[in-house]
């Protein structure tokens, strides 16, 4: 356990941070620490649900795909910090770096909370839509661009970044993301992840 994850009040902190850059106010960044303590903090959460699902896989039948799976999440989760390291080095961002990722890392909840939240509410008010695919596949839809307006977002305030160098960080993230998507198809055991996707009962973020 890292020392940041049980400083007073953290949990609080960063649940505000991410509801305030989640709804476009650029002060929502101080509310999270640029150390690795605190980007351990934040990654803490994915990985534990990879090792669970590592467990899983190996007690899968499928072990080949299920081990795909967890392996493709892996690479997913770690990818943003690997693409977003370079480019920060590249433009002389390294000193925001940590707390950017930080707060990216973090970010990625309110997506899957906000769509957790939608399907919820839709279910209570109109409980015939969640029976139909397409509210699904229109829910998903807008959860990845609500994404990808919140990455950029927080890309051009916790870099200190213009809208354009934002769009670039962002879309390399995507670009590689898919790539990865593709590889995993072409090779056995052909893992689709979009199939897999638009399948999910409760839509979530690419990552």
């Amino acid at each position: 356990m890292s020392s940041y994850s049980v400083k007073p009040g953290a949990v609080r902190q960063v649940f505000q941070g991410m509801l305030l850059l989640a709804c476009g106010r650029r002060e929502g960044m101080q509310n999270f620490s640029g150390t690795v303590d605190a980007f351990g903090a934040a990654l803490a959460p994915q990985l534990a649900f990879l090792l669970i699902g590592a467990f899983q896989a190996l007690l899968a039948p499928g072990k080949a795909l299920a081990m795909t799976k967890v392996l493709l999440s892996f690479c997913i989760v770690l990818l943003p910090a690997v693409v977003s390291q370079f480019y920060a080095k590249k433009w002389g961002k390294e000193d925001q770096w940590l707390r950017y990722i930080t707060a990216a890392t973090w970010s990625n909840w309110v997506v899957l909370l906000v769509t957790i939240a939608a399907t919820v509410l839709a279910g209570l008010l109109f409980p015939a839509l969640l029976s139909q695919s397409g509210f699904l596949k229109a829910l998903l839809v807008v959860a990845a661009v609500y994404e990808i307006w919140l990455q950029w977002f927080v890309a051009r305030v916790g870099l200190g970044v213009s809208g354009l160098r934002a769009c670039i960080l962002y879309a390399s993230i995507l670009l590689v993301t898919f790539a990865l998507y593709a590889l995993a198809a072409l090779l056995p055991p052909h893992y689709m992840v979009l199939a897999d996707l638009m399948q999910s009962p409760v839509p979530v973020a690419a990552h």
